[in-house]
């Protein structure tokens, strides 16, 4: 007896295969960017739409990476003292997917001005992150 193959159960294991892949390509590669540093998801708002990103916290600068793509080096990268950050506003239209009740927040960097979106608790971190001095600097807080 001569055995036939079943090309839509092949073609559907494939298929869960490949999403699979793409779940733990997903997972690594934001162990990758992270690297032991808190993540925060924001949305950049330059000209139309928001684009969503995972911000990390180093010592002396916040990086920006895409949150989908396959790279893992940062698409921007705010230095302390550069970044100029404006007063939260609650975001009531036109929110971005995935981040819970945002706030918006002006920024400068450079001269650069742009819009962020991001949660009232991960504001609160960039902020104090902003307005501390940086480790090692030898601040005299008196």
């Amino acid at each position: 007896m001569i055995a036939t193959i079943d090309w839509a159960a092949v073609g559907l294991a494939c298929l869960l295969l490949l999403c699979v892949l793409a779940l733990v390509a997903l997972v690594v590669r934001r162990r990758l960017i992270a690297r032991g540093e808190p993540l925060a998801m924001v949305a950049v708002q330059r000209g139309e739409g928001w684009k969503l990103a995972m911000t990390r916290f180093s010592t002396d600068s916040v990086q920006l990476y895409a949150v989908i793509g396959a790279g893992v080096r940062p698409r921007s990268v705010w230095r302390r003292g550069d970044l100029d950050l404006g007063a939260p506003h609650p975001l009531t239209r036109n929110k971005p997917i995935a981040i819970l009740d945002p706030v918006q927040v002006e920024c400068a960097v450079n001269g650069e001005r742009f819009l962020i979106a991001i949660a009232p608790g991960d504001y609160t971190a960039l902020r104090s992150w902003s307005e501390s001095a940086p480790p090692g600097l030898n601040a005299n807080v008196a």
